[in-house]
């Protein structure tokens, strides 16, 4: 059975294509080009979003759904009915943390400045149509006073007597009410014994602004850049203020794309010197500096022609779709150096025509691989659940085949004209006829080296060609192949694979989820100043979690009444939240107000449901510090029937990515075990989903990717037994990506799944090749197959993986972990890729035996085969051979050489029937 069925016919039709190319060069140099300039006119509507809802968390995420419910159920009302730990959504507000330079935070100079800062705050104005408006004219209200969290506890602090104590988490005020303090004063310390603040680092002022209508959240917004405005410029002797605002992560966001951009000029310039290096030789006629140039030139058409495309068919723009560049750069110049490959490898005495033709042939599988695979795993990548990465990945995967679409043609084009140069012995650079050194033997060695070449090096004088191999290929083919195929050498590699996979399970095993949205923004942004001193002085106590019955329960039963304390108390009593003294519950707030007031209030009382009700609606909720309670029952149309309720249970010590998922688990775990219909919501939830999703939905595209990735190889790759392992390979480049990305501190999230997605990609594009040329190689010894297989694609790897590392090697200093993460996870992709393509595979194959992954043996033909005439022209003719079992068929044979003893590697068998089922 001839597993290479397909791949040699997509070889044959490709040398049918090249030749044609060849004839006709023209058609394909100039459309390509013109079609590049449509498509990138397609830039204009570039416009880039920075939702951190709308991109970084998961589509189908439960926080959305809980969401759904909440606002239902107890909409939001922030002109005068706000409460900050009641939010819906996170809403418009602006927040500062001050610190001191030397005091006490709670000292009075630094209160004093403090207060200084809140009354410039608040008198910041903006002008809009003609009117001012400042923070009173925007601010949410409770109660017809602007909300500002920390503001009153500022206020006490300021007007306290020296008796006058500040408790943690609550304190209390001298009218009886209580502030909560745990989320206004960061890094206390207490007194011994008692929980009076003894001295505090850190003092968080949040000021709530209206979103509710349009127009609000317009005037909101552009207060909030006034805010940040102000402060930007703001300068203190006795404080330092960090700020932030609603925005201002979607804007930093925003913002490092231009900051990224002006790095691909220096990646292109890289590359571009990178390849014009690469493709240079001392013979001035068989160097080619251009292609190395156009090579990247293909490449940038590719990526110009995917962006136009897609922002004219609408999709959106991204921060993370600007490192997608780098990327296709470096695939498009990989992809270039196969088809140099292909070339070098070609008779030069025979024309252009059959010599495109032989490359197409030759380079046509290896290219169709590359683009099949990377194509694959980005569209895989772009059913993903999480929408920064689907965007990315549809730029990438089309952009992956328009440099598919650019190389087989305009390259190809540029390959005819200087390969058409070549044929006629000119010049690289001048494109003038030159001697060979032989003819100018007396002129200067300057003179030889730089203006003479001679376009048939490599051919005796009996037109044998022996092949123009690069030093690096000499290098693969007589001391690194010989070298890995020792047996002790063999044996060591597979102690070091078995030690580096391990090591990368341990490391898969250690992988820490989700993305801190702090890590968005760019390492000097105002924005990671202020998230980094809230992580270091405010998570002993975090957000308040709303914990909601949508029953219509009879609340005035004892036992739904006990039911509903022993569901609040599992909420309480968990590792991640403080217990009852923090909670909000206007159940049992009531009930002890009903206890307390019986026998003072005539006829207040909740036995039954009328007086429940009416009590509750006319005497617990009118009492101020009450009052917030209403907004914590659904009543319905004529306030007789309670609809649901909310109570509040406080978190505390959420000082992780991990204990964040742990949270959201556990709560919706109860949740789920409460006797009643139950909602848990908070709006990090939202966020804290792409914990919850990252790792399922990576080992889906993952599972996904690997067994369309095995399909390819199996159609591609000319054994079934080599498709396995070219899988198993697969799969070890992916855990050791996985696994070696966490001793780098790179956590699974939304930007190295995008890197894990390529790996399955890159990992087929160098295990497959490898593959492919050991099972198409002639020898019958399978240390001489690993060594043609080193031979052949050591060089391209190589290159490609220098070229793809340099492609992203901007981007390791780049101002931003995104960006960062990338190069990391990509460097990793690239280096172990070629670890295996290199290192591992070819011994792992030597181990399968010469029939595994090559079942054919050839006839011995050195003394059955006419021998070709010397000279250039190819000889044809049919020779009689032998089947087992006696069957006589005839095989075509066609050759340039005309020694009989190198028949197997110089002639090209036309008839499959020649390779003889073993």
């Amino acid at each position: 059975m001839a597993y290479d069925c397909i791949a040699r016919r997509i070889s044959r039709l490709f040398a049918l294509y090249g030749g044609f190319l060849a004839r006709h060069p023209l058609p394909f140099l100039v459309l390509p080009v013109m079609l590049a300039a449509g498509l990138g006119a397609g830039m204009y509507f570039l416009e880039s979003e920075s939702s951190v809802e709308g991109l970084y968390t998961p589509d189908n995420g439960q926080g959305k759904a809980e969401r759904a419910v909440v606002r239902v159920h107890f909409p939001v009302n922030d002109s005068n009915d706000f409460q900050a730990s009641r939010l819906v959504t996170f809403g418009r507000s602006a927040s500062v943390i001050v610190t001191s330079k030397g005091h006490d935070i709670l000292s009075l100079a630094v209160l004093s400045e403090i207060h200084s800062v809140y009354r410039n705050i608040t008198g910041i104005s903006l002008e809009m149509s003609g009117t001012n408006y400042t923070f009173e004219d925007l601010c949410a209200m409770w109660q017809s006073q602007c909300v500002v969290d920390g503001y009153h506890l500022l206020n006490f602090t300021l007007e306290k007597d020296e008796n006058t104590t500040i408790g943690y988490p609550w304190t209390n005020l001298p009218d009886g009410a209580r502030l909560f303090s745990g989320a206004t004063l960061g890094g206390v310390t207490l007194w011994p014994g008692a929980e009076d603040v003894s001295t505090a680092a850190a003092f968080k002022l949040t000021f709530y602004l209206r979103s509710g209508n349009s127009e609000d959240d317009e005037l909101s917004e552009e207060w909030e850049k006034a805010f940040l405005s102000y402060m930007g410029n703001f300068e203190s002797d006795i404080i330092d203020v960090s700020r932030t605002s609603s925005q201002s992560l979607e804007e930093e966001l925003s913002a490092l794309t231009a900051r990224i951009i002006p790095r691909f000029s220096i990646t292109f310039t890289v590359l571009i010197t990178f390849s014009i290096l690469s493709c240079m030789m001392l013979d001035v006629v068989r160097t080619k500096p251009w292609l190395g140039m156009l090579g990247v030139l293909s490449a940038g058409m590719a990526v110009v022609s995917s962006m136009g495309l897609c922002l004219y068919c609408g999709v959106t723009f991204t921060s993370v779709v600007a490192s997608m560049p780098f990327l296709i750069v470096g695939i498009g110049v990989d992809d270039m150096f196969i088809m140099l490959a292909a070339w070098r490898k070609t008779h030069p005495g025979g024309s252009v025509e059959e010599r495109m033709g032989e490359t197409y042939a030759e380079a046509a599988v290896s290219i169709t691989i590359t683009t099949v695979t990377d194509g694959l795993a980005f569209g895989i990548g772009a059913i993903t659940v999480f929408p920064a990465i689907r965007v990315f990945c549809i730029y990438t995967g089309v952009a992956v085949l328009f440099d598919y679409f650019f190389q087989i043609t305009f390259f190809g084009a540029c390959m005819v004209y200087v390969g058409r140069r070549e044929k006629g012995n000119r010049h690289a650079a001048t494109c003038m006829p030159v001697a060979t050194p032989h003819e100018v033997e007396d002129r200067s060695g300057c003179y030889r080296l730089f203006c003479t070449g001679n376009t048939m090096a490599g051919v005796n004088e009996r037109g044998e060609f022996s092949g123009s191999d690069h030093a690096v290929m000499t290098f693969f083919k007589d001391y690194f192949g010989h070298f890995i195929t020792k047996t002790w050498v063999k044996v060591v590699v597979m102690l070091v694979f078995a030690g580096y996979l391990g090591c990368a399970i341990w490391g898969c095993l250690q992988a820490r989820e989700g993305i801190r949205l702090s890590n968005l923004a760019a390492d000097d942004s105002y924005v990671v100043s202020y998230n980094t001193k809230d992580e270091q002085h405010f998570t002993t106590y975090g957000a308040k979690i709303s914990v909601i019955f949508t029953d219509e329960l009879e609340y005035w039963e004892a036992t739904v009444q006990g039911q509903v304390e022993n569901a609040l108390s599992r909420f309480e009593e968990t590792d991640f939240t403080t217990g009852k003294n923090e909670s909000e519950s206007w159940l049992r707030d009531y009930l002890d107000f009903i206890d307390q007031f019986s026998g003072i209030i005539p006829g207040l009382n909740a036995s039954s449901k009328e007086p429940f009700i009416t009590n509750l609606r006319h005497h617990f909720l009118t009492i101020p510090r009450f009052k917030r309670y209403e907004l914590d029952i659904e009543f319905n149309d004529n306030k007789s029937e309670i609809l649901a309720s909310r109570f509040l249970v406080q978190t505390k010590e959420i000082s992780s990515s991990v204990r964040e998922k742990d949270l959201v688990i556990k709560m919706r775990e109860l949740a789920d075990q409460s006797p009643f219909q139950t909602t848990v919501y908070h709006p990090s939830f939202i966020f804290y989903d792409q914990y919850i999703a990252i790792l399922p939905n990576t080992l889906q595209n993952l599972g996904i990717a690997t067994a369309t990735m095995f399909v390819v190889a199996l159609v591609l790759v000319p054994h079934p037994v080599c498709s396995i392992w070219v899988t198993l390979s697969i799969a070890s480049i992916c855990t050791g990506v996985v696994g070696y990305m966490t001793f780098w501190d790179v956590n699974l999230d939304a930007i190295s799944m995008i890197n894990i997605i390529m790996c399955i990609g890159f990992s087929v594009d160098f295990s497959a090749h490898v593959t492919y040329a050991y099972v198409s190689c002639k020898e019958d010894s399978s240390n001489a197959r690993a060594v043609f297989a080193l031979y052949s694609l050591g060089m391209p790897i190589l290159q490609a993986a220098l070229s793809t590392i340099l492609g992203v090697a901007a981007l390791s200093t780049a101002p931003s972990y995104i960006f960062r993460t990338f190069f990391k996870t990509m460097f990793l992709v690239i280096l172990l890729g070629a670890f295996h393509g290199l290192v591992i595979l070819p011994v792992v194959l030597t181990f399968l035996g010469q029939d595994v992954c090559g079942n054919k043996r050839r006839y011995s033909i050195d003394n059955k085969m006419p021998t070709c005439q010397n000279g250039l022209k190819e000889q044809t003719g049919q020779l009689e051979t032998q089947r087992k079992g006696g069957e006589v068929e005839l095989a075509n044979y066609q050759c340039r050489s005309g020694d009989p003893k190198r028949l197997p590697s110089e002639c090209q068998h036309t008839n499959p029937a020649f390779e003889l089922d073993s």
